[in-house]
């Protein structure tokens, strides 16, 4: 008997044994499985399917997973929108909620929240501590995608200093509903960095994990931010910005930059003042506007800011962009006394390439071009910019009566062929003086086209 009951509590215990090896197989087994389907919803709250929407269907696949556990499939694990380990009423009342819009958030502890609106404005590039003398001026929502005519932005390589103040950063302006909305930037380059300071202070960078922010630092009352975008390397390319969820890479918003491989100077006549809205009789100036405002890097001078030896401000900025920026194109156009400067400059920057590197003069243009080695010349400027790849010449004869004496002339080997247009010689020139010859519609139209010619690429 005692045998028995030994071999049958051996035996029991043998049983035991193995039934204890297989539930931690099967527990084993479960868990795996449980580990495979509970893992983190990657759909936004209320969207189990991940279609971008909170429709019917998802309302169906709610129900199918109603008392379900949230590890059965991955829409189950969506479906527990509020992380209790459960589907039930709570989950239906958050679907609720959020059925036919959309969220920024994703289980677990969905609230209910909408998704915020966000949208990006940038501006075109600052000159010195400021704007001007441009006004502060919008790239169009039509152009803020686009990788010419959208955001511009300056190369802003190691060792870059500006000496009139920090203006190679891009202002963009973020607006946002609700107020105090959680948002994130995600970049297309490394690139791109953000600040909350247009010169970069110290704390103030906004940091990127990989290519995304964390939360933006939008006040709870608060509906605009503005960024400071720098281009930070030596290496010219497009790249994209874009406003988003924190959780979701799904762009409410997006910016492409461009970087400037080009750079534009205007230098009007003797006496004209750079400004925007231009003088309607500063016709260089309009169209130093119109390209500024189309995604160009234009900068606008009075013509006294080059020298008769092509030194000054408009030199150091010239040679500034070749040097610092690598931009490799430069065009120049100018009326009056500002034609002469054009050569001067033209001339200097040709002179100087073993020290500036490589760069072209892709674009020149005179407009009734005046000598300018004093503020009283009135010689012609009749010799073709050096190393211009292409010059545009208008002019009139005029008479010294009407003009004192101030005309342009033929340039050899000019455009329109084979020195210049002298705009008396057509019906809307006839008649027309020093002092109108830059205002006429098709003397600025030609001049812009030709030049946006030239400089396909900003």
């Amino acid at each position: 008997m005692r045998y028995l009951r030994q071999a049958s509590r051996s035996a029991t215990a043998s049983s035991f044994e193995r039934r204890r090896r297989y539930g931690a197989v099967a527990l084993a087994i479960f868990a795996t499985q449980f580990a495979a389907a509970d893992g983190p919803c990657t759909s936004a709250c209320g969207d189990f399917n991940g279609d971008n929407t909170v429709d019917f269907v998802d309302f169906e696949l709610l129900i199918d997973c109603m008392d379900q556990p949230p590890n059965s499939s991955p829409e189950c694990a969506c479906a527990d929108m509020d992380g209790s380990a459960a589907i039930d009423m709570h989950d239906f009342a958050l679907f609720a909620v959020l059925f036919s819009r959309s969220s920024d958030e994703a289980p677990p502890d969905c609230t209910g929240a909408f998704a915020a609106s966000a949208n990006l404005t940038a501006y075109r590039p600052q000159h010195g501590a400021g704007y001007a003398p441009f006004a502060r001026t919008a790239a169009s929502e039509l152009d803020e995608e686009s990788p010419s005519r959208g955001p511009g932005i300056r190369l802003h390589s190691p060792g870059d200093v500006d000496p009139a103040g920090e203006d190679d950063l891009i202002e963009v302006q973020l607006d946002v509903d609700p107020p105090g909305a959680h948002l994130a930037l995600r970049r297309g380059d490394a690139a791109l960095r953000a600040w909350l300071t247009r010169d970069r202070q110290a704390g103030t960078e906004i940091a990127f994990s990989g290519d995304k922010t964390g939360i933006l630092p939008i006040g709870p009352l608060q509906t605009r931010l503005t960024v400071w975008v720098e281009w930070a390397g030596a290496i010219h390319g497009a790249a994209s910005l874009h406003v988003e969820s924190p959780q979701f890479a799904a762009p409410k918003d997006t910016l492409v930059f461009h970087s400037f491989r080009s750079v534009v100077i205007a230098l009007g006549g003797e006496g004209q003042t750079p400004s925007d809205p231009p003088d309607p009789n500063m016709g260089t100036f309009i169209d130093a506007q119109r390209l500024y405002r189309s995604g160009y890097d234009v900068h606008m001078y009075d013509e006294d800011g080059v020298a008769a030896d092509g030194t000054g401000i408009v030199f150091n900025e010239a040679a500034t962009a070749i040097r610092d920026r690598g931009v490799g194109t430069v065009a120049i156009f100018g009326y009056s006394h500002g034609g002469g400067s054009t050569y001067d400059l033209a001339d200097l920057l040709d002179i100087s390439r073993p020290a500036l590197g490589t760069f072209e003069i892709a674009y020149t243009s005179y407009v009734d071009s005046v000598s300018n080695n004093s503020d009283i010349d009135t010689a012609q400027e009749l010799r073709r910019p050096p190393g211009t790849a292409y010059h545009l010449n208008h002019y009139q004869h005029g008479s010294i009566f009407e003009d004192f004496g101030l005309d342009g002339g033929p340039v050899p080997n000019s455009n329109p062929p084979p020195s210049g247009l002298d705009v008396e010689m057509t019906a809307w020139g006839a008649s027309a003086t020093h002092f109108q010859v830059d205002d006429f519609a098709q003397v600025l139209d030609l001049i812009q086209a030709s030049l946006e010619a030239a400089i396909v690429q900003p």
